[in-house]
């Protein structure tokens, strides 16, 4: 297996894929390597192999990945899917693939992976028939499945608007859907419209899936102190809507409060990170051009702010052109000349943020877990144990991690730790931009020990 590299993209979705197009047709050698077996990431997941009836029936946004996911499969780029990079180094990435460890070296290395729908733990969240919008989404367009209903959900943030378009195209019934946003932030938004002016047609399109929802599926505005249980093959939703206690039964319940960076591996590249007060979320700090802290290390897409899939093509293409400026396979004019109309959509989407992000702003008494919540999925931990503990005296997550053993999981706190900080900063009175993710370590992913030890490890330089 080769492993020298111009460029190293980790992920194959639209930034990845988009950044690999734009290298490959300045001459660089590219490796895009993914967890998943086809490149499109988790937007365009399957675009490339479904049938044109389905890309139709989900919408003409995915369709327009196939296009994406044709053109990086045509490129001389090489894909490498089922690709785990458990370590990460200027110049190297140390990828597990089929049971072997490889160390990838690169002259750069441009991380693209993306965004993950914020675990949100609530009392019932692990039962059966209990599952994220994102994990509904990801099986419509790899399985062709759906949930049979009646479905409930809960939550906030676009997907829930999309996934009730969804399911309604499809003829699932809906038992009802508890937003938890916060009607205040429909006008706190409001004098953020201009900005979103700059994008008329995905403002029309948002609006247009808001009004169907509305009145299409009963909806629960300002819903929280959200419960679910199980009776039989019946789950019950139970919340609280401006001060009213009500019930939701159905067989189905899909969460969602958001999408958040995925920065695990950024965090382990030692990446600095920043705060989005908005959102509550941490994000991989850099340029225009995906430049972070850490030399020969960049990042492109929504693991550096989750902009969406427009955002993220127009990012990967202006990070790649910067590479190939960086690497002399570009002059500093021609950089400027192609990468004016990426930076002109990047502008676009960065003007319409701010009306986003707070229009879906999630709501702070969402993201607080009660007591029976389990927050660590890997150790069986609820709430009201690890508060026990955080009152005892504990003010970091780290900390708590080495107290109570949240994180040390297979997840490694990809699960619990936004609801640990969010609780640590609640008990104490703290900023919570002061309290940094877990420390994340090398290996990102359980790995054999015979792997490690078989691992052919080359010189350092290329």
């Amino acid at each position: 297996m080769r492993t020298q590299w111009d460029i190293v993209i980790i992920g194959a979705g639209p930034a990845g894929m988009s950044a690999a197009l734009q290298a490959t047709r300045h001459g660089l050698s590219v490796l895009v390597l993914d967890r998943q077996a086809e490149p499109g990431g988790q937007i365009f997941r399957s675009a490339g192999s479904a049938s044109a009836d389905k890309r139709k029936q989900i919408g003409a946004d995915y369709a327009r990945g196939e296009a994406l996911v044709r053109e990086f499969r045509q490129s001389p780029a090489t894909f490498l899917g089922g690709a785990n990079v458990w370590h990460l180094a200027p110049g190297r990435a140390y990828v597990s693939h089929q049971g072997t460890s490889h160390v990838m070296q690169a002259r750069q290395i441009l991380i693209a992976t993306g965004a993950m729908e914020r675990p949100v733990p609530l009392p019932g969240w692990t039962l059966p028939g209990v599952l994220g919008a994102g994990a509904a989404d990801v099986l419509l367009k790899s399985a062709s499945m759906l949930p049979e209903g009646p479905v409930v959900l809960c939550g906030n943030g676009p997907l829930i608007l999309q996934t009730v378009v969804h399911l309604k195209h499809f003829g699932i019934p809906i038992a009802g859907v508890a937003l938890t946003g916060s009607p205040a932030s429909l006008f706190k938004a409001a004098l953020r419209m201009p900005g979103a002016l700059l994008r008329p047609q995905y403002l029309l399109h948002g609006m247009g899936m808001g009004l169907r929802t509305f009145f299409g599926a009963p909806c629960h505005p300002a819903a929280n102190d959200i419960s679910i249980r199980r009776d039989g093959e019946t789950l019950t939703v139970d919340f609280t809507s401006f001060g009213k206690r009500k019930s939701l039964q159905g067989t189905a319940v899909l969460l969602h409060e958001g999408v958040v960076p995925e920065t695990r591996i950024t965090r382990l590249a030692r990446c600095r990170h920043a705060w989005n007060p908005r959102q509550r979320y941490w994000h991989a700090e850099t340029d225009v051009w995906g430049k972070t802290n850490v030399c020969g290390i960049r990042v492109a897409g929504d693991s550096a702010g989750v902009r969406g899939a427009d955002a993220a093509i127009a990012s990967g293409e202006a990070v790649a052109l910067d590479i190939c400026r960086e690497i002399g396979a570009l002059t500093l004019e021609t950089r400027d000349r192609l990468a004016k109309a990426a930076l002109f959509r990047l502008y676009r989407c960065d003007a319409m943020q701010p009306f986003m992000e707070t229009f879906f702003a999630p709501s702070p008494s969402a993201l607080l877990p009660a007591d029976d919540a389990v927050v660590c999925r890997c150790e069986e931990l609820t709430a009201g144990e690890l508060r026990r503990t955080i009152e005892a005296g504990c003010y970091s997550p780290d900390g708590l991690k080495s107290q109570a053993r949240p994180g040390m999981g297979t997840c490694q706190g990809r699960m619990c730790s936004a609801a640990v900080a969010e609780m640590i900063a609640h008990a104490h009175g703290l900023p919570i931009e002061t309290l940094p993710p877990y420390h994340a370590q090398p290996p990102l992913f359980p790995l054999p020990l015979e792997e490690l030890a078989s691992m052919s490890i080359p010189p350092e330089g290329l």
